[in-house]
């Protein structure tokens, strides 16, 4: 299976902090972040990783080419800033990827899943897209999925709710149709674009409620917790 990770942010949060390299290059635990989200989708069976970089492509690739792994890594460079989706949808098409199932997830956030359970009910809801869901205990500062007991995704909120909720976690099983008519030549989102506007058309969406936990190492207090949580795993994936 293919697993294509999104690394073409600028990484802006943490420019202060190491203004040298891209942010999936950051180290965690010794090891360069995007190393520790290849070697996790490896796990879950994903033989083939797609890194769709932007911002220092060039880092991204002199750093992918001097190191052996266990899957088969490309690098698709972006040929100006597209977004999420318009990012994903060049890089399938550059990676000449075949019309199957695939997974997508950010590069700047690390979150647990199981791959099978994700890719089960999202077969089983014969759905376009399943976005692997997290409840958090403050939902303020991020949008948020709506649910239904048997995984439907049934709306999001755009930053909306205080408290507790279900915010998605940047993992997302993926139908080829998904990514029907988004465009390459400008910037757009799967969550702001692309997954509200499948709702809106009546198509499936699941949403697979994890019971693991997941950060964003994109700011420095997130970067903490990352080093923190990979440290304590003994640097391991």
């Amino acid at each position: 299976m293919t697993g294509f990770v999104l690394v073409g942010g600028l990484g802006t949060r943490l420019a202060a902090l190491h203004p040298d390299r891209p942010k999936v290059l950051v180290e965690v635990a010794g090891r360069a972040f995007v190393d520790h989200v290849i070697d996790g989708l490896a796990a879950q069976g994903v033989d083939d990783v797609v890194l769709c970089a932007g911002h220092r492509a060039d880092a991204v690739r002199a750093h992918v080419a001097a190191h052996d792994r266990a899957a088969a890594v490309r690098v698709v460079e972006e040929p100006l800033p597209l977004g999420t989706a318009g990012a994903l949808a060049y890089a399938r098409h550059a990676a000449g990827h075949a019309d199957e199932t695939f997974l997508a997830v950010n590069g700047d956030t690390w979150a647990e899943f199981d791959a099978p359970a994700l890719l089960a009910l999202h077969r089983a809801l014969d759905a376009d897209a399943t976005l692997a869901c997290y409840r958090v205990d403050d939902a303020s500062a991020r949008g948020t999925v709506e649910r239904d007991d048997a995984g439907h995704l049934t709306a999001f909120r755009e930053k909306a709710d205080h408290g507790p909720a279900w915010v998605s976690g940047g993992v997302y099983a993926l139908e080829p149709r998904a990514l029907d008519g988004v465009p390459t030549d400008r910037a757009s989102s799967l969550e702001r674009d692309v997954f509200p506007a499948l709702l809106a058309r009546g198509r499936m969406l699941g949403a697979w409620a994890s019971q693991g936990t997941f950060w964003d190492m994109g700011t420095p207090e997130g970067l903490a917790r990352a080093e923190r949580a990979f440290a304590g795993k003994g640097g391991g994936a």
